[in-house]
């Protein structure tokens, strides 16, 4: 093809010389029109496989990410840890705020909170030299309330008064795995925990988990409605592989509950969280319909109108399944997570302040949400480690998390949402699992 070149002088404020380039027969210069790139749109597949999973992490160095997790551990340490009742627990009113959940008017804790702050003082001990003193103190509280049914699991309300509360002696199975992953934790960083870990890990599998290897909501759970049931937030699959490594005739259990759970929760997601423009990779609060029926609970099924929703219970998912990416490498866990994370990207157009406090397993909002929720943003930051298979979009993405996630006050949040702060912020700095 035949080209011309010419030149143009063009007299523009200061007399700069232009030289322009065309193509013979074309009619005027300048770059030619590129269409803009097509919106992207949620996972047309349930649980596609990108060629290569990632690992993505903030752009703020690893040195400065640390920093902001240590301020935060101080100040939540100061508003939430607390010495006393014969040992230590989290104050989930140390802000002066209520504690949610159907506890107690006068509660202490629960032991969701108290597994939560064993975790993170395992956590955070390469970083906290009195973590060991304020584990042992923690422990003791576990010891002296152990649930009705027995040792090895706890009771999941405590007052003021220092007792359990009136219907507090049953259990939560999400306190209890928390705790029995923090002692084997224990176990592994400084030794001495190993018998009170299998404890634990027994008392779990006899009393908090199904016939068909779901986990229960509780030793209480056993009825013909509340027996078929599970809460998507108890599905811990990086915690079941801990498990099955300490080794034993109970290995294999463990195994089983993380398979069955995988494959009931992806299938569940699968059949019921998407719309017209793809799958949303969402799960609801709790299911019902065990062993071979799982679909999401209707409202009012146990805690309020969004059992059945992606709600306060099910937000855990994510960051549940990330630690099991980040510990174990399993693809499910990445292959989930991709489909969440491609979804609340484009959904919340790149805007962390958008995420709702509640969605619908098609991914619409109800009327009564709000937006900007800490907790929220912090367990969508620690899911999003996994990526979406778009590096780019991705690491924007996480890094507007991280950004606004430790830029929300303590004191503008509650104990629920600053925990679960905390330990997002926690695997975003890379300070667990430690090397």
């Amino acid at each position: 093809m035949k080209f011309c070149v010419f030149f143009r002088f063009l007299a523009v404020l200061t007399g700069l010389l232009a030289l322009t380039a065309c193509q013979d027969g074309s009619t005027q210069g300048g770059p030619e029109t590129v269409p803009p790139p097509e919106p992207e749109t949620p996972s047309s597949q349930p649980f596609p496989t990108p060629d290569t999973y990632q690992k993505i992490y903030p752009s703020d160095s690893k040195e400065l990410r640390l920093a902001k997790l240590d301020e935060f551990w101080s100040q939540w340490k100061s508003v939430y840890l607390v010495e006393g009742c014969e040992g230590a627990y989290v104050d989930t009113s140390g802000d002066d705020k209520p504690t949610y959940g159907g506890s107690a008017a006068e509660t202490l804790t629960v032991s969701e909170a108290h597994g939560y702050g064993m975790l993170a003082l395992v956590q955070m001990s390469y970083r906290d030299p009195d973590a060991v003193l304020l584990f042992d103190e923690m422990l003791a509280f576990f010891r002296a309330h152990p649930a009705a049914s027995g040792e090895g699991l706890m009771a999941w309300n405590q007052t003021r008064d220092c007792q359990d509360a009136l219907e507090g002696d049953t259990t939560a199975s999400d306190g209890d795995l928390d705790i029995a992953l923090a002692l084997q934790l224990a176990d592994e960083r400084w030794g001495g925990y190993a018998d009170v870990a299998a404890e634990v890990r027994r008392a779990i599998l006899e009393r908090e988990v199904t016939p068909d290897n779901m986990i229960r909501l509780g030793d209480w759970a056993t009825d013909a409605v509340y027996g078929v049931s599970s809460r998507s937030s108890d599905f811990m699959p990086g915690s079941f592989a801990k498990f099955a490594e300490a080794g034993g005739d109970e290995a294999f259990l463990w195994e089983d509950i993380r398979d069955r759970g995988y494959s009931v929760w992806s299938t569940l997601s699968s059949d019921y969280a998407k719309n017209d423009d793809g799958y949303t990779g969402l799960v609801p609060d709790f299911l019902v319909g065990l062993p071979d029926i799982p679909q999401p609970a209707e409202a009012e099924f146990l805690e309020g109108m969004s059992d059945g929703d992606y709600s306060w219970n099910a937000l855990r998912f994510p960051w549940r399944l990330s630690v099991d990416w980040v510990t174990t490498d399993d693809e499910r866990a990445a292959a989930h997570l991709a489909v969440i994370n491609r979804w609340i990207r484009i959904t919340a157009g790149g805007d962390p302040t958008k995420i709702a406090t509640t969605y619908r397993l098609n991914g619409t909002v109800p009327d009564d949400q709000t937006t900007g929720s800490a907790g929220f943003i912090a367990m969508f930051a620690a899911g999003a480690i996994a990526g979406s298979g778009n590096e780019d979009a991705d690491q924007a993405w996480m890094n507007a998390l991280w950004s606004e996630l430790v830029a929300i006050p303590l004191e503008d949040e509650d104990y629920y949402s600053n925990t679960l702060k905390l330990l997002a912020m926690i695997m975003l700095a890379e300070a667990w699992p430690a090397s």
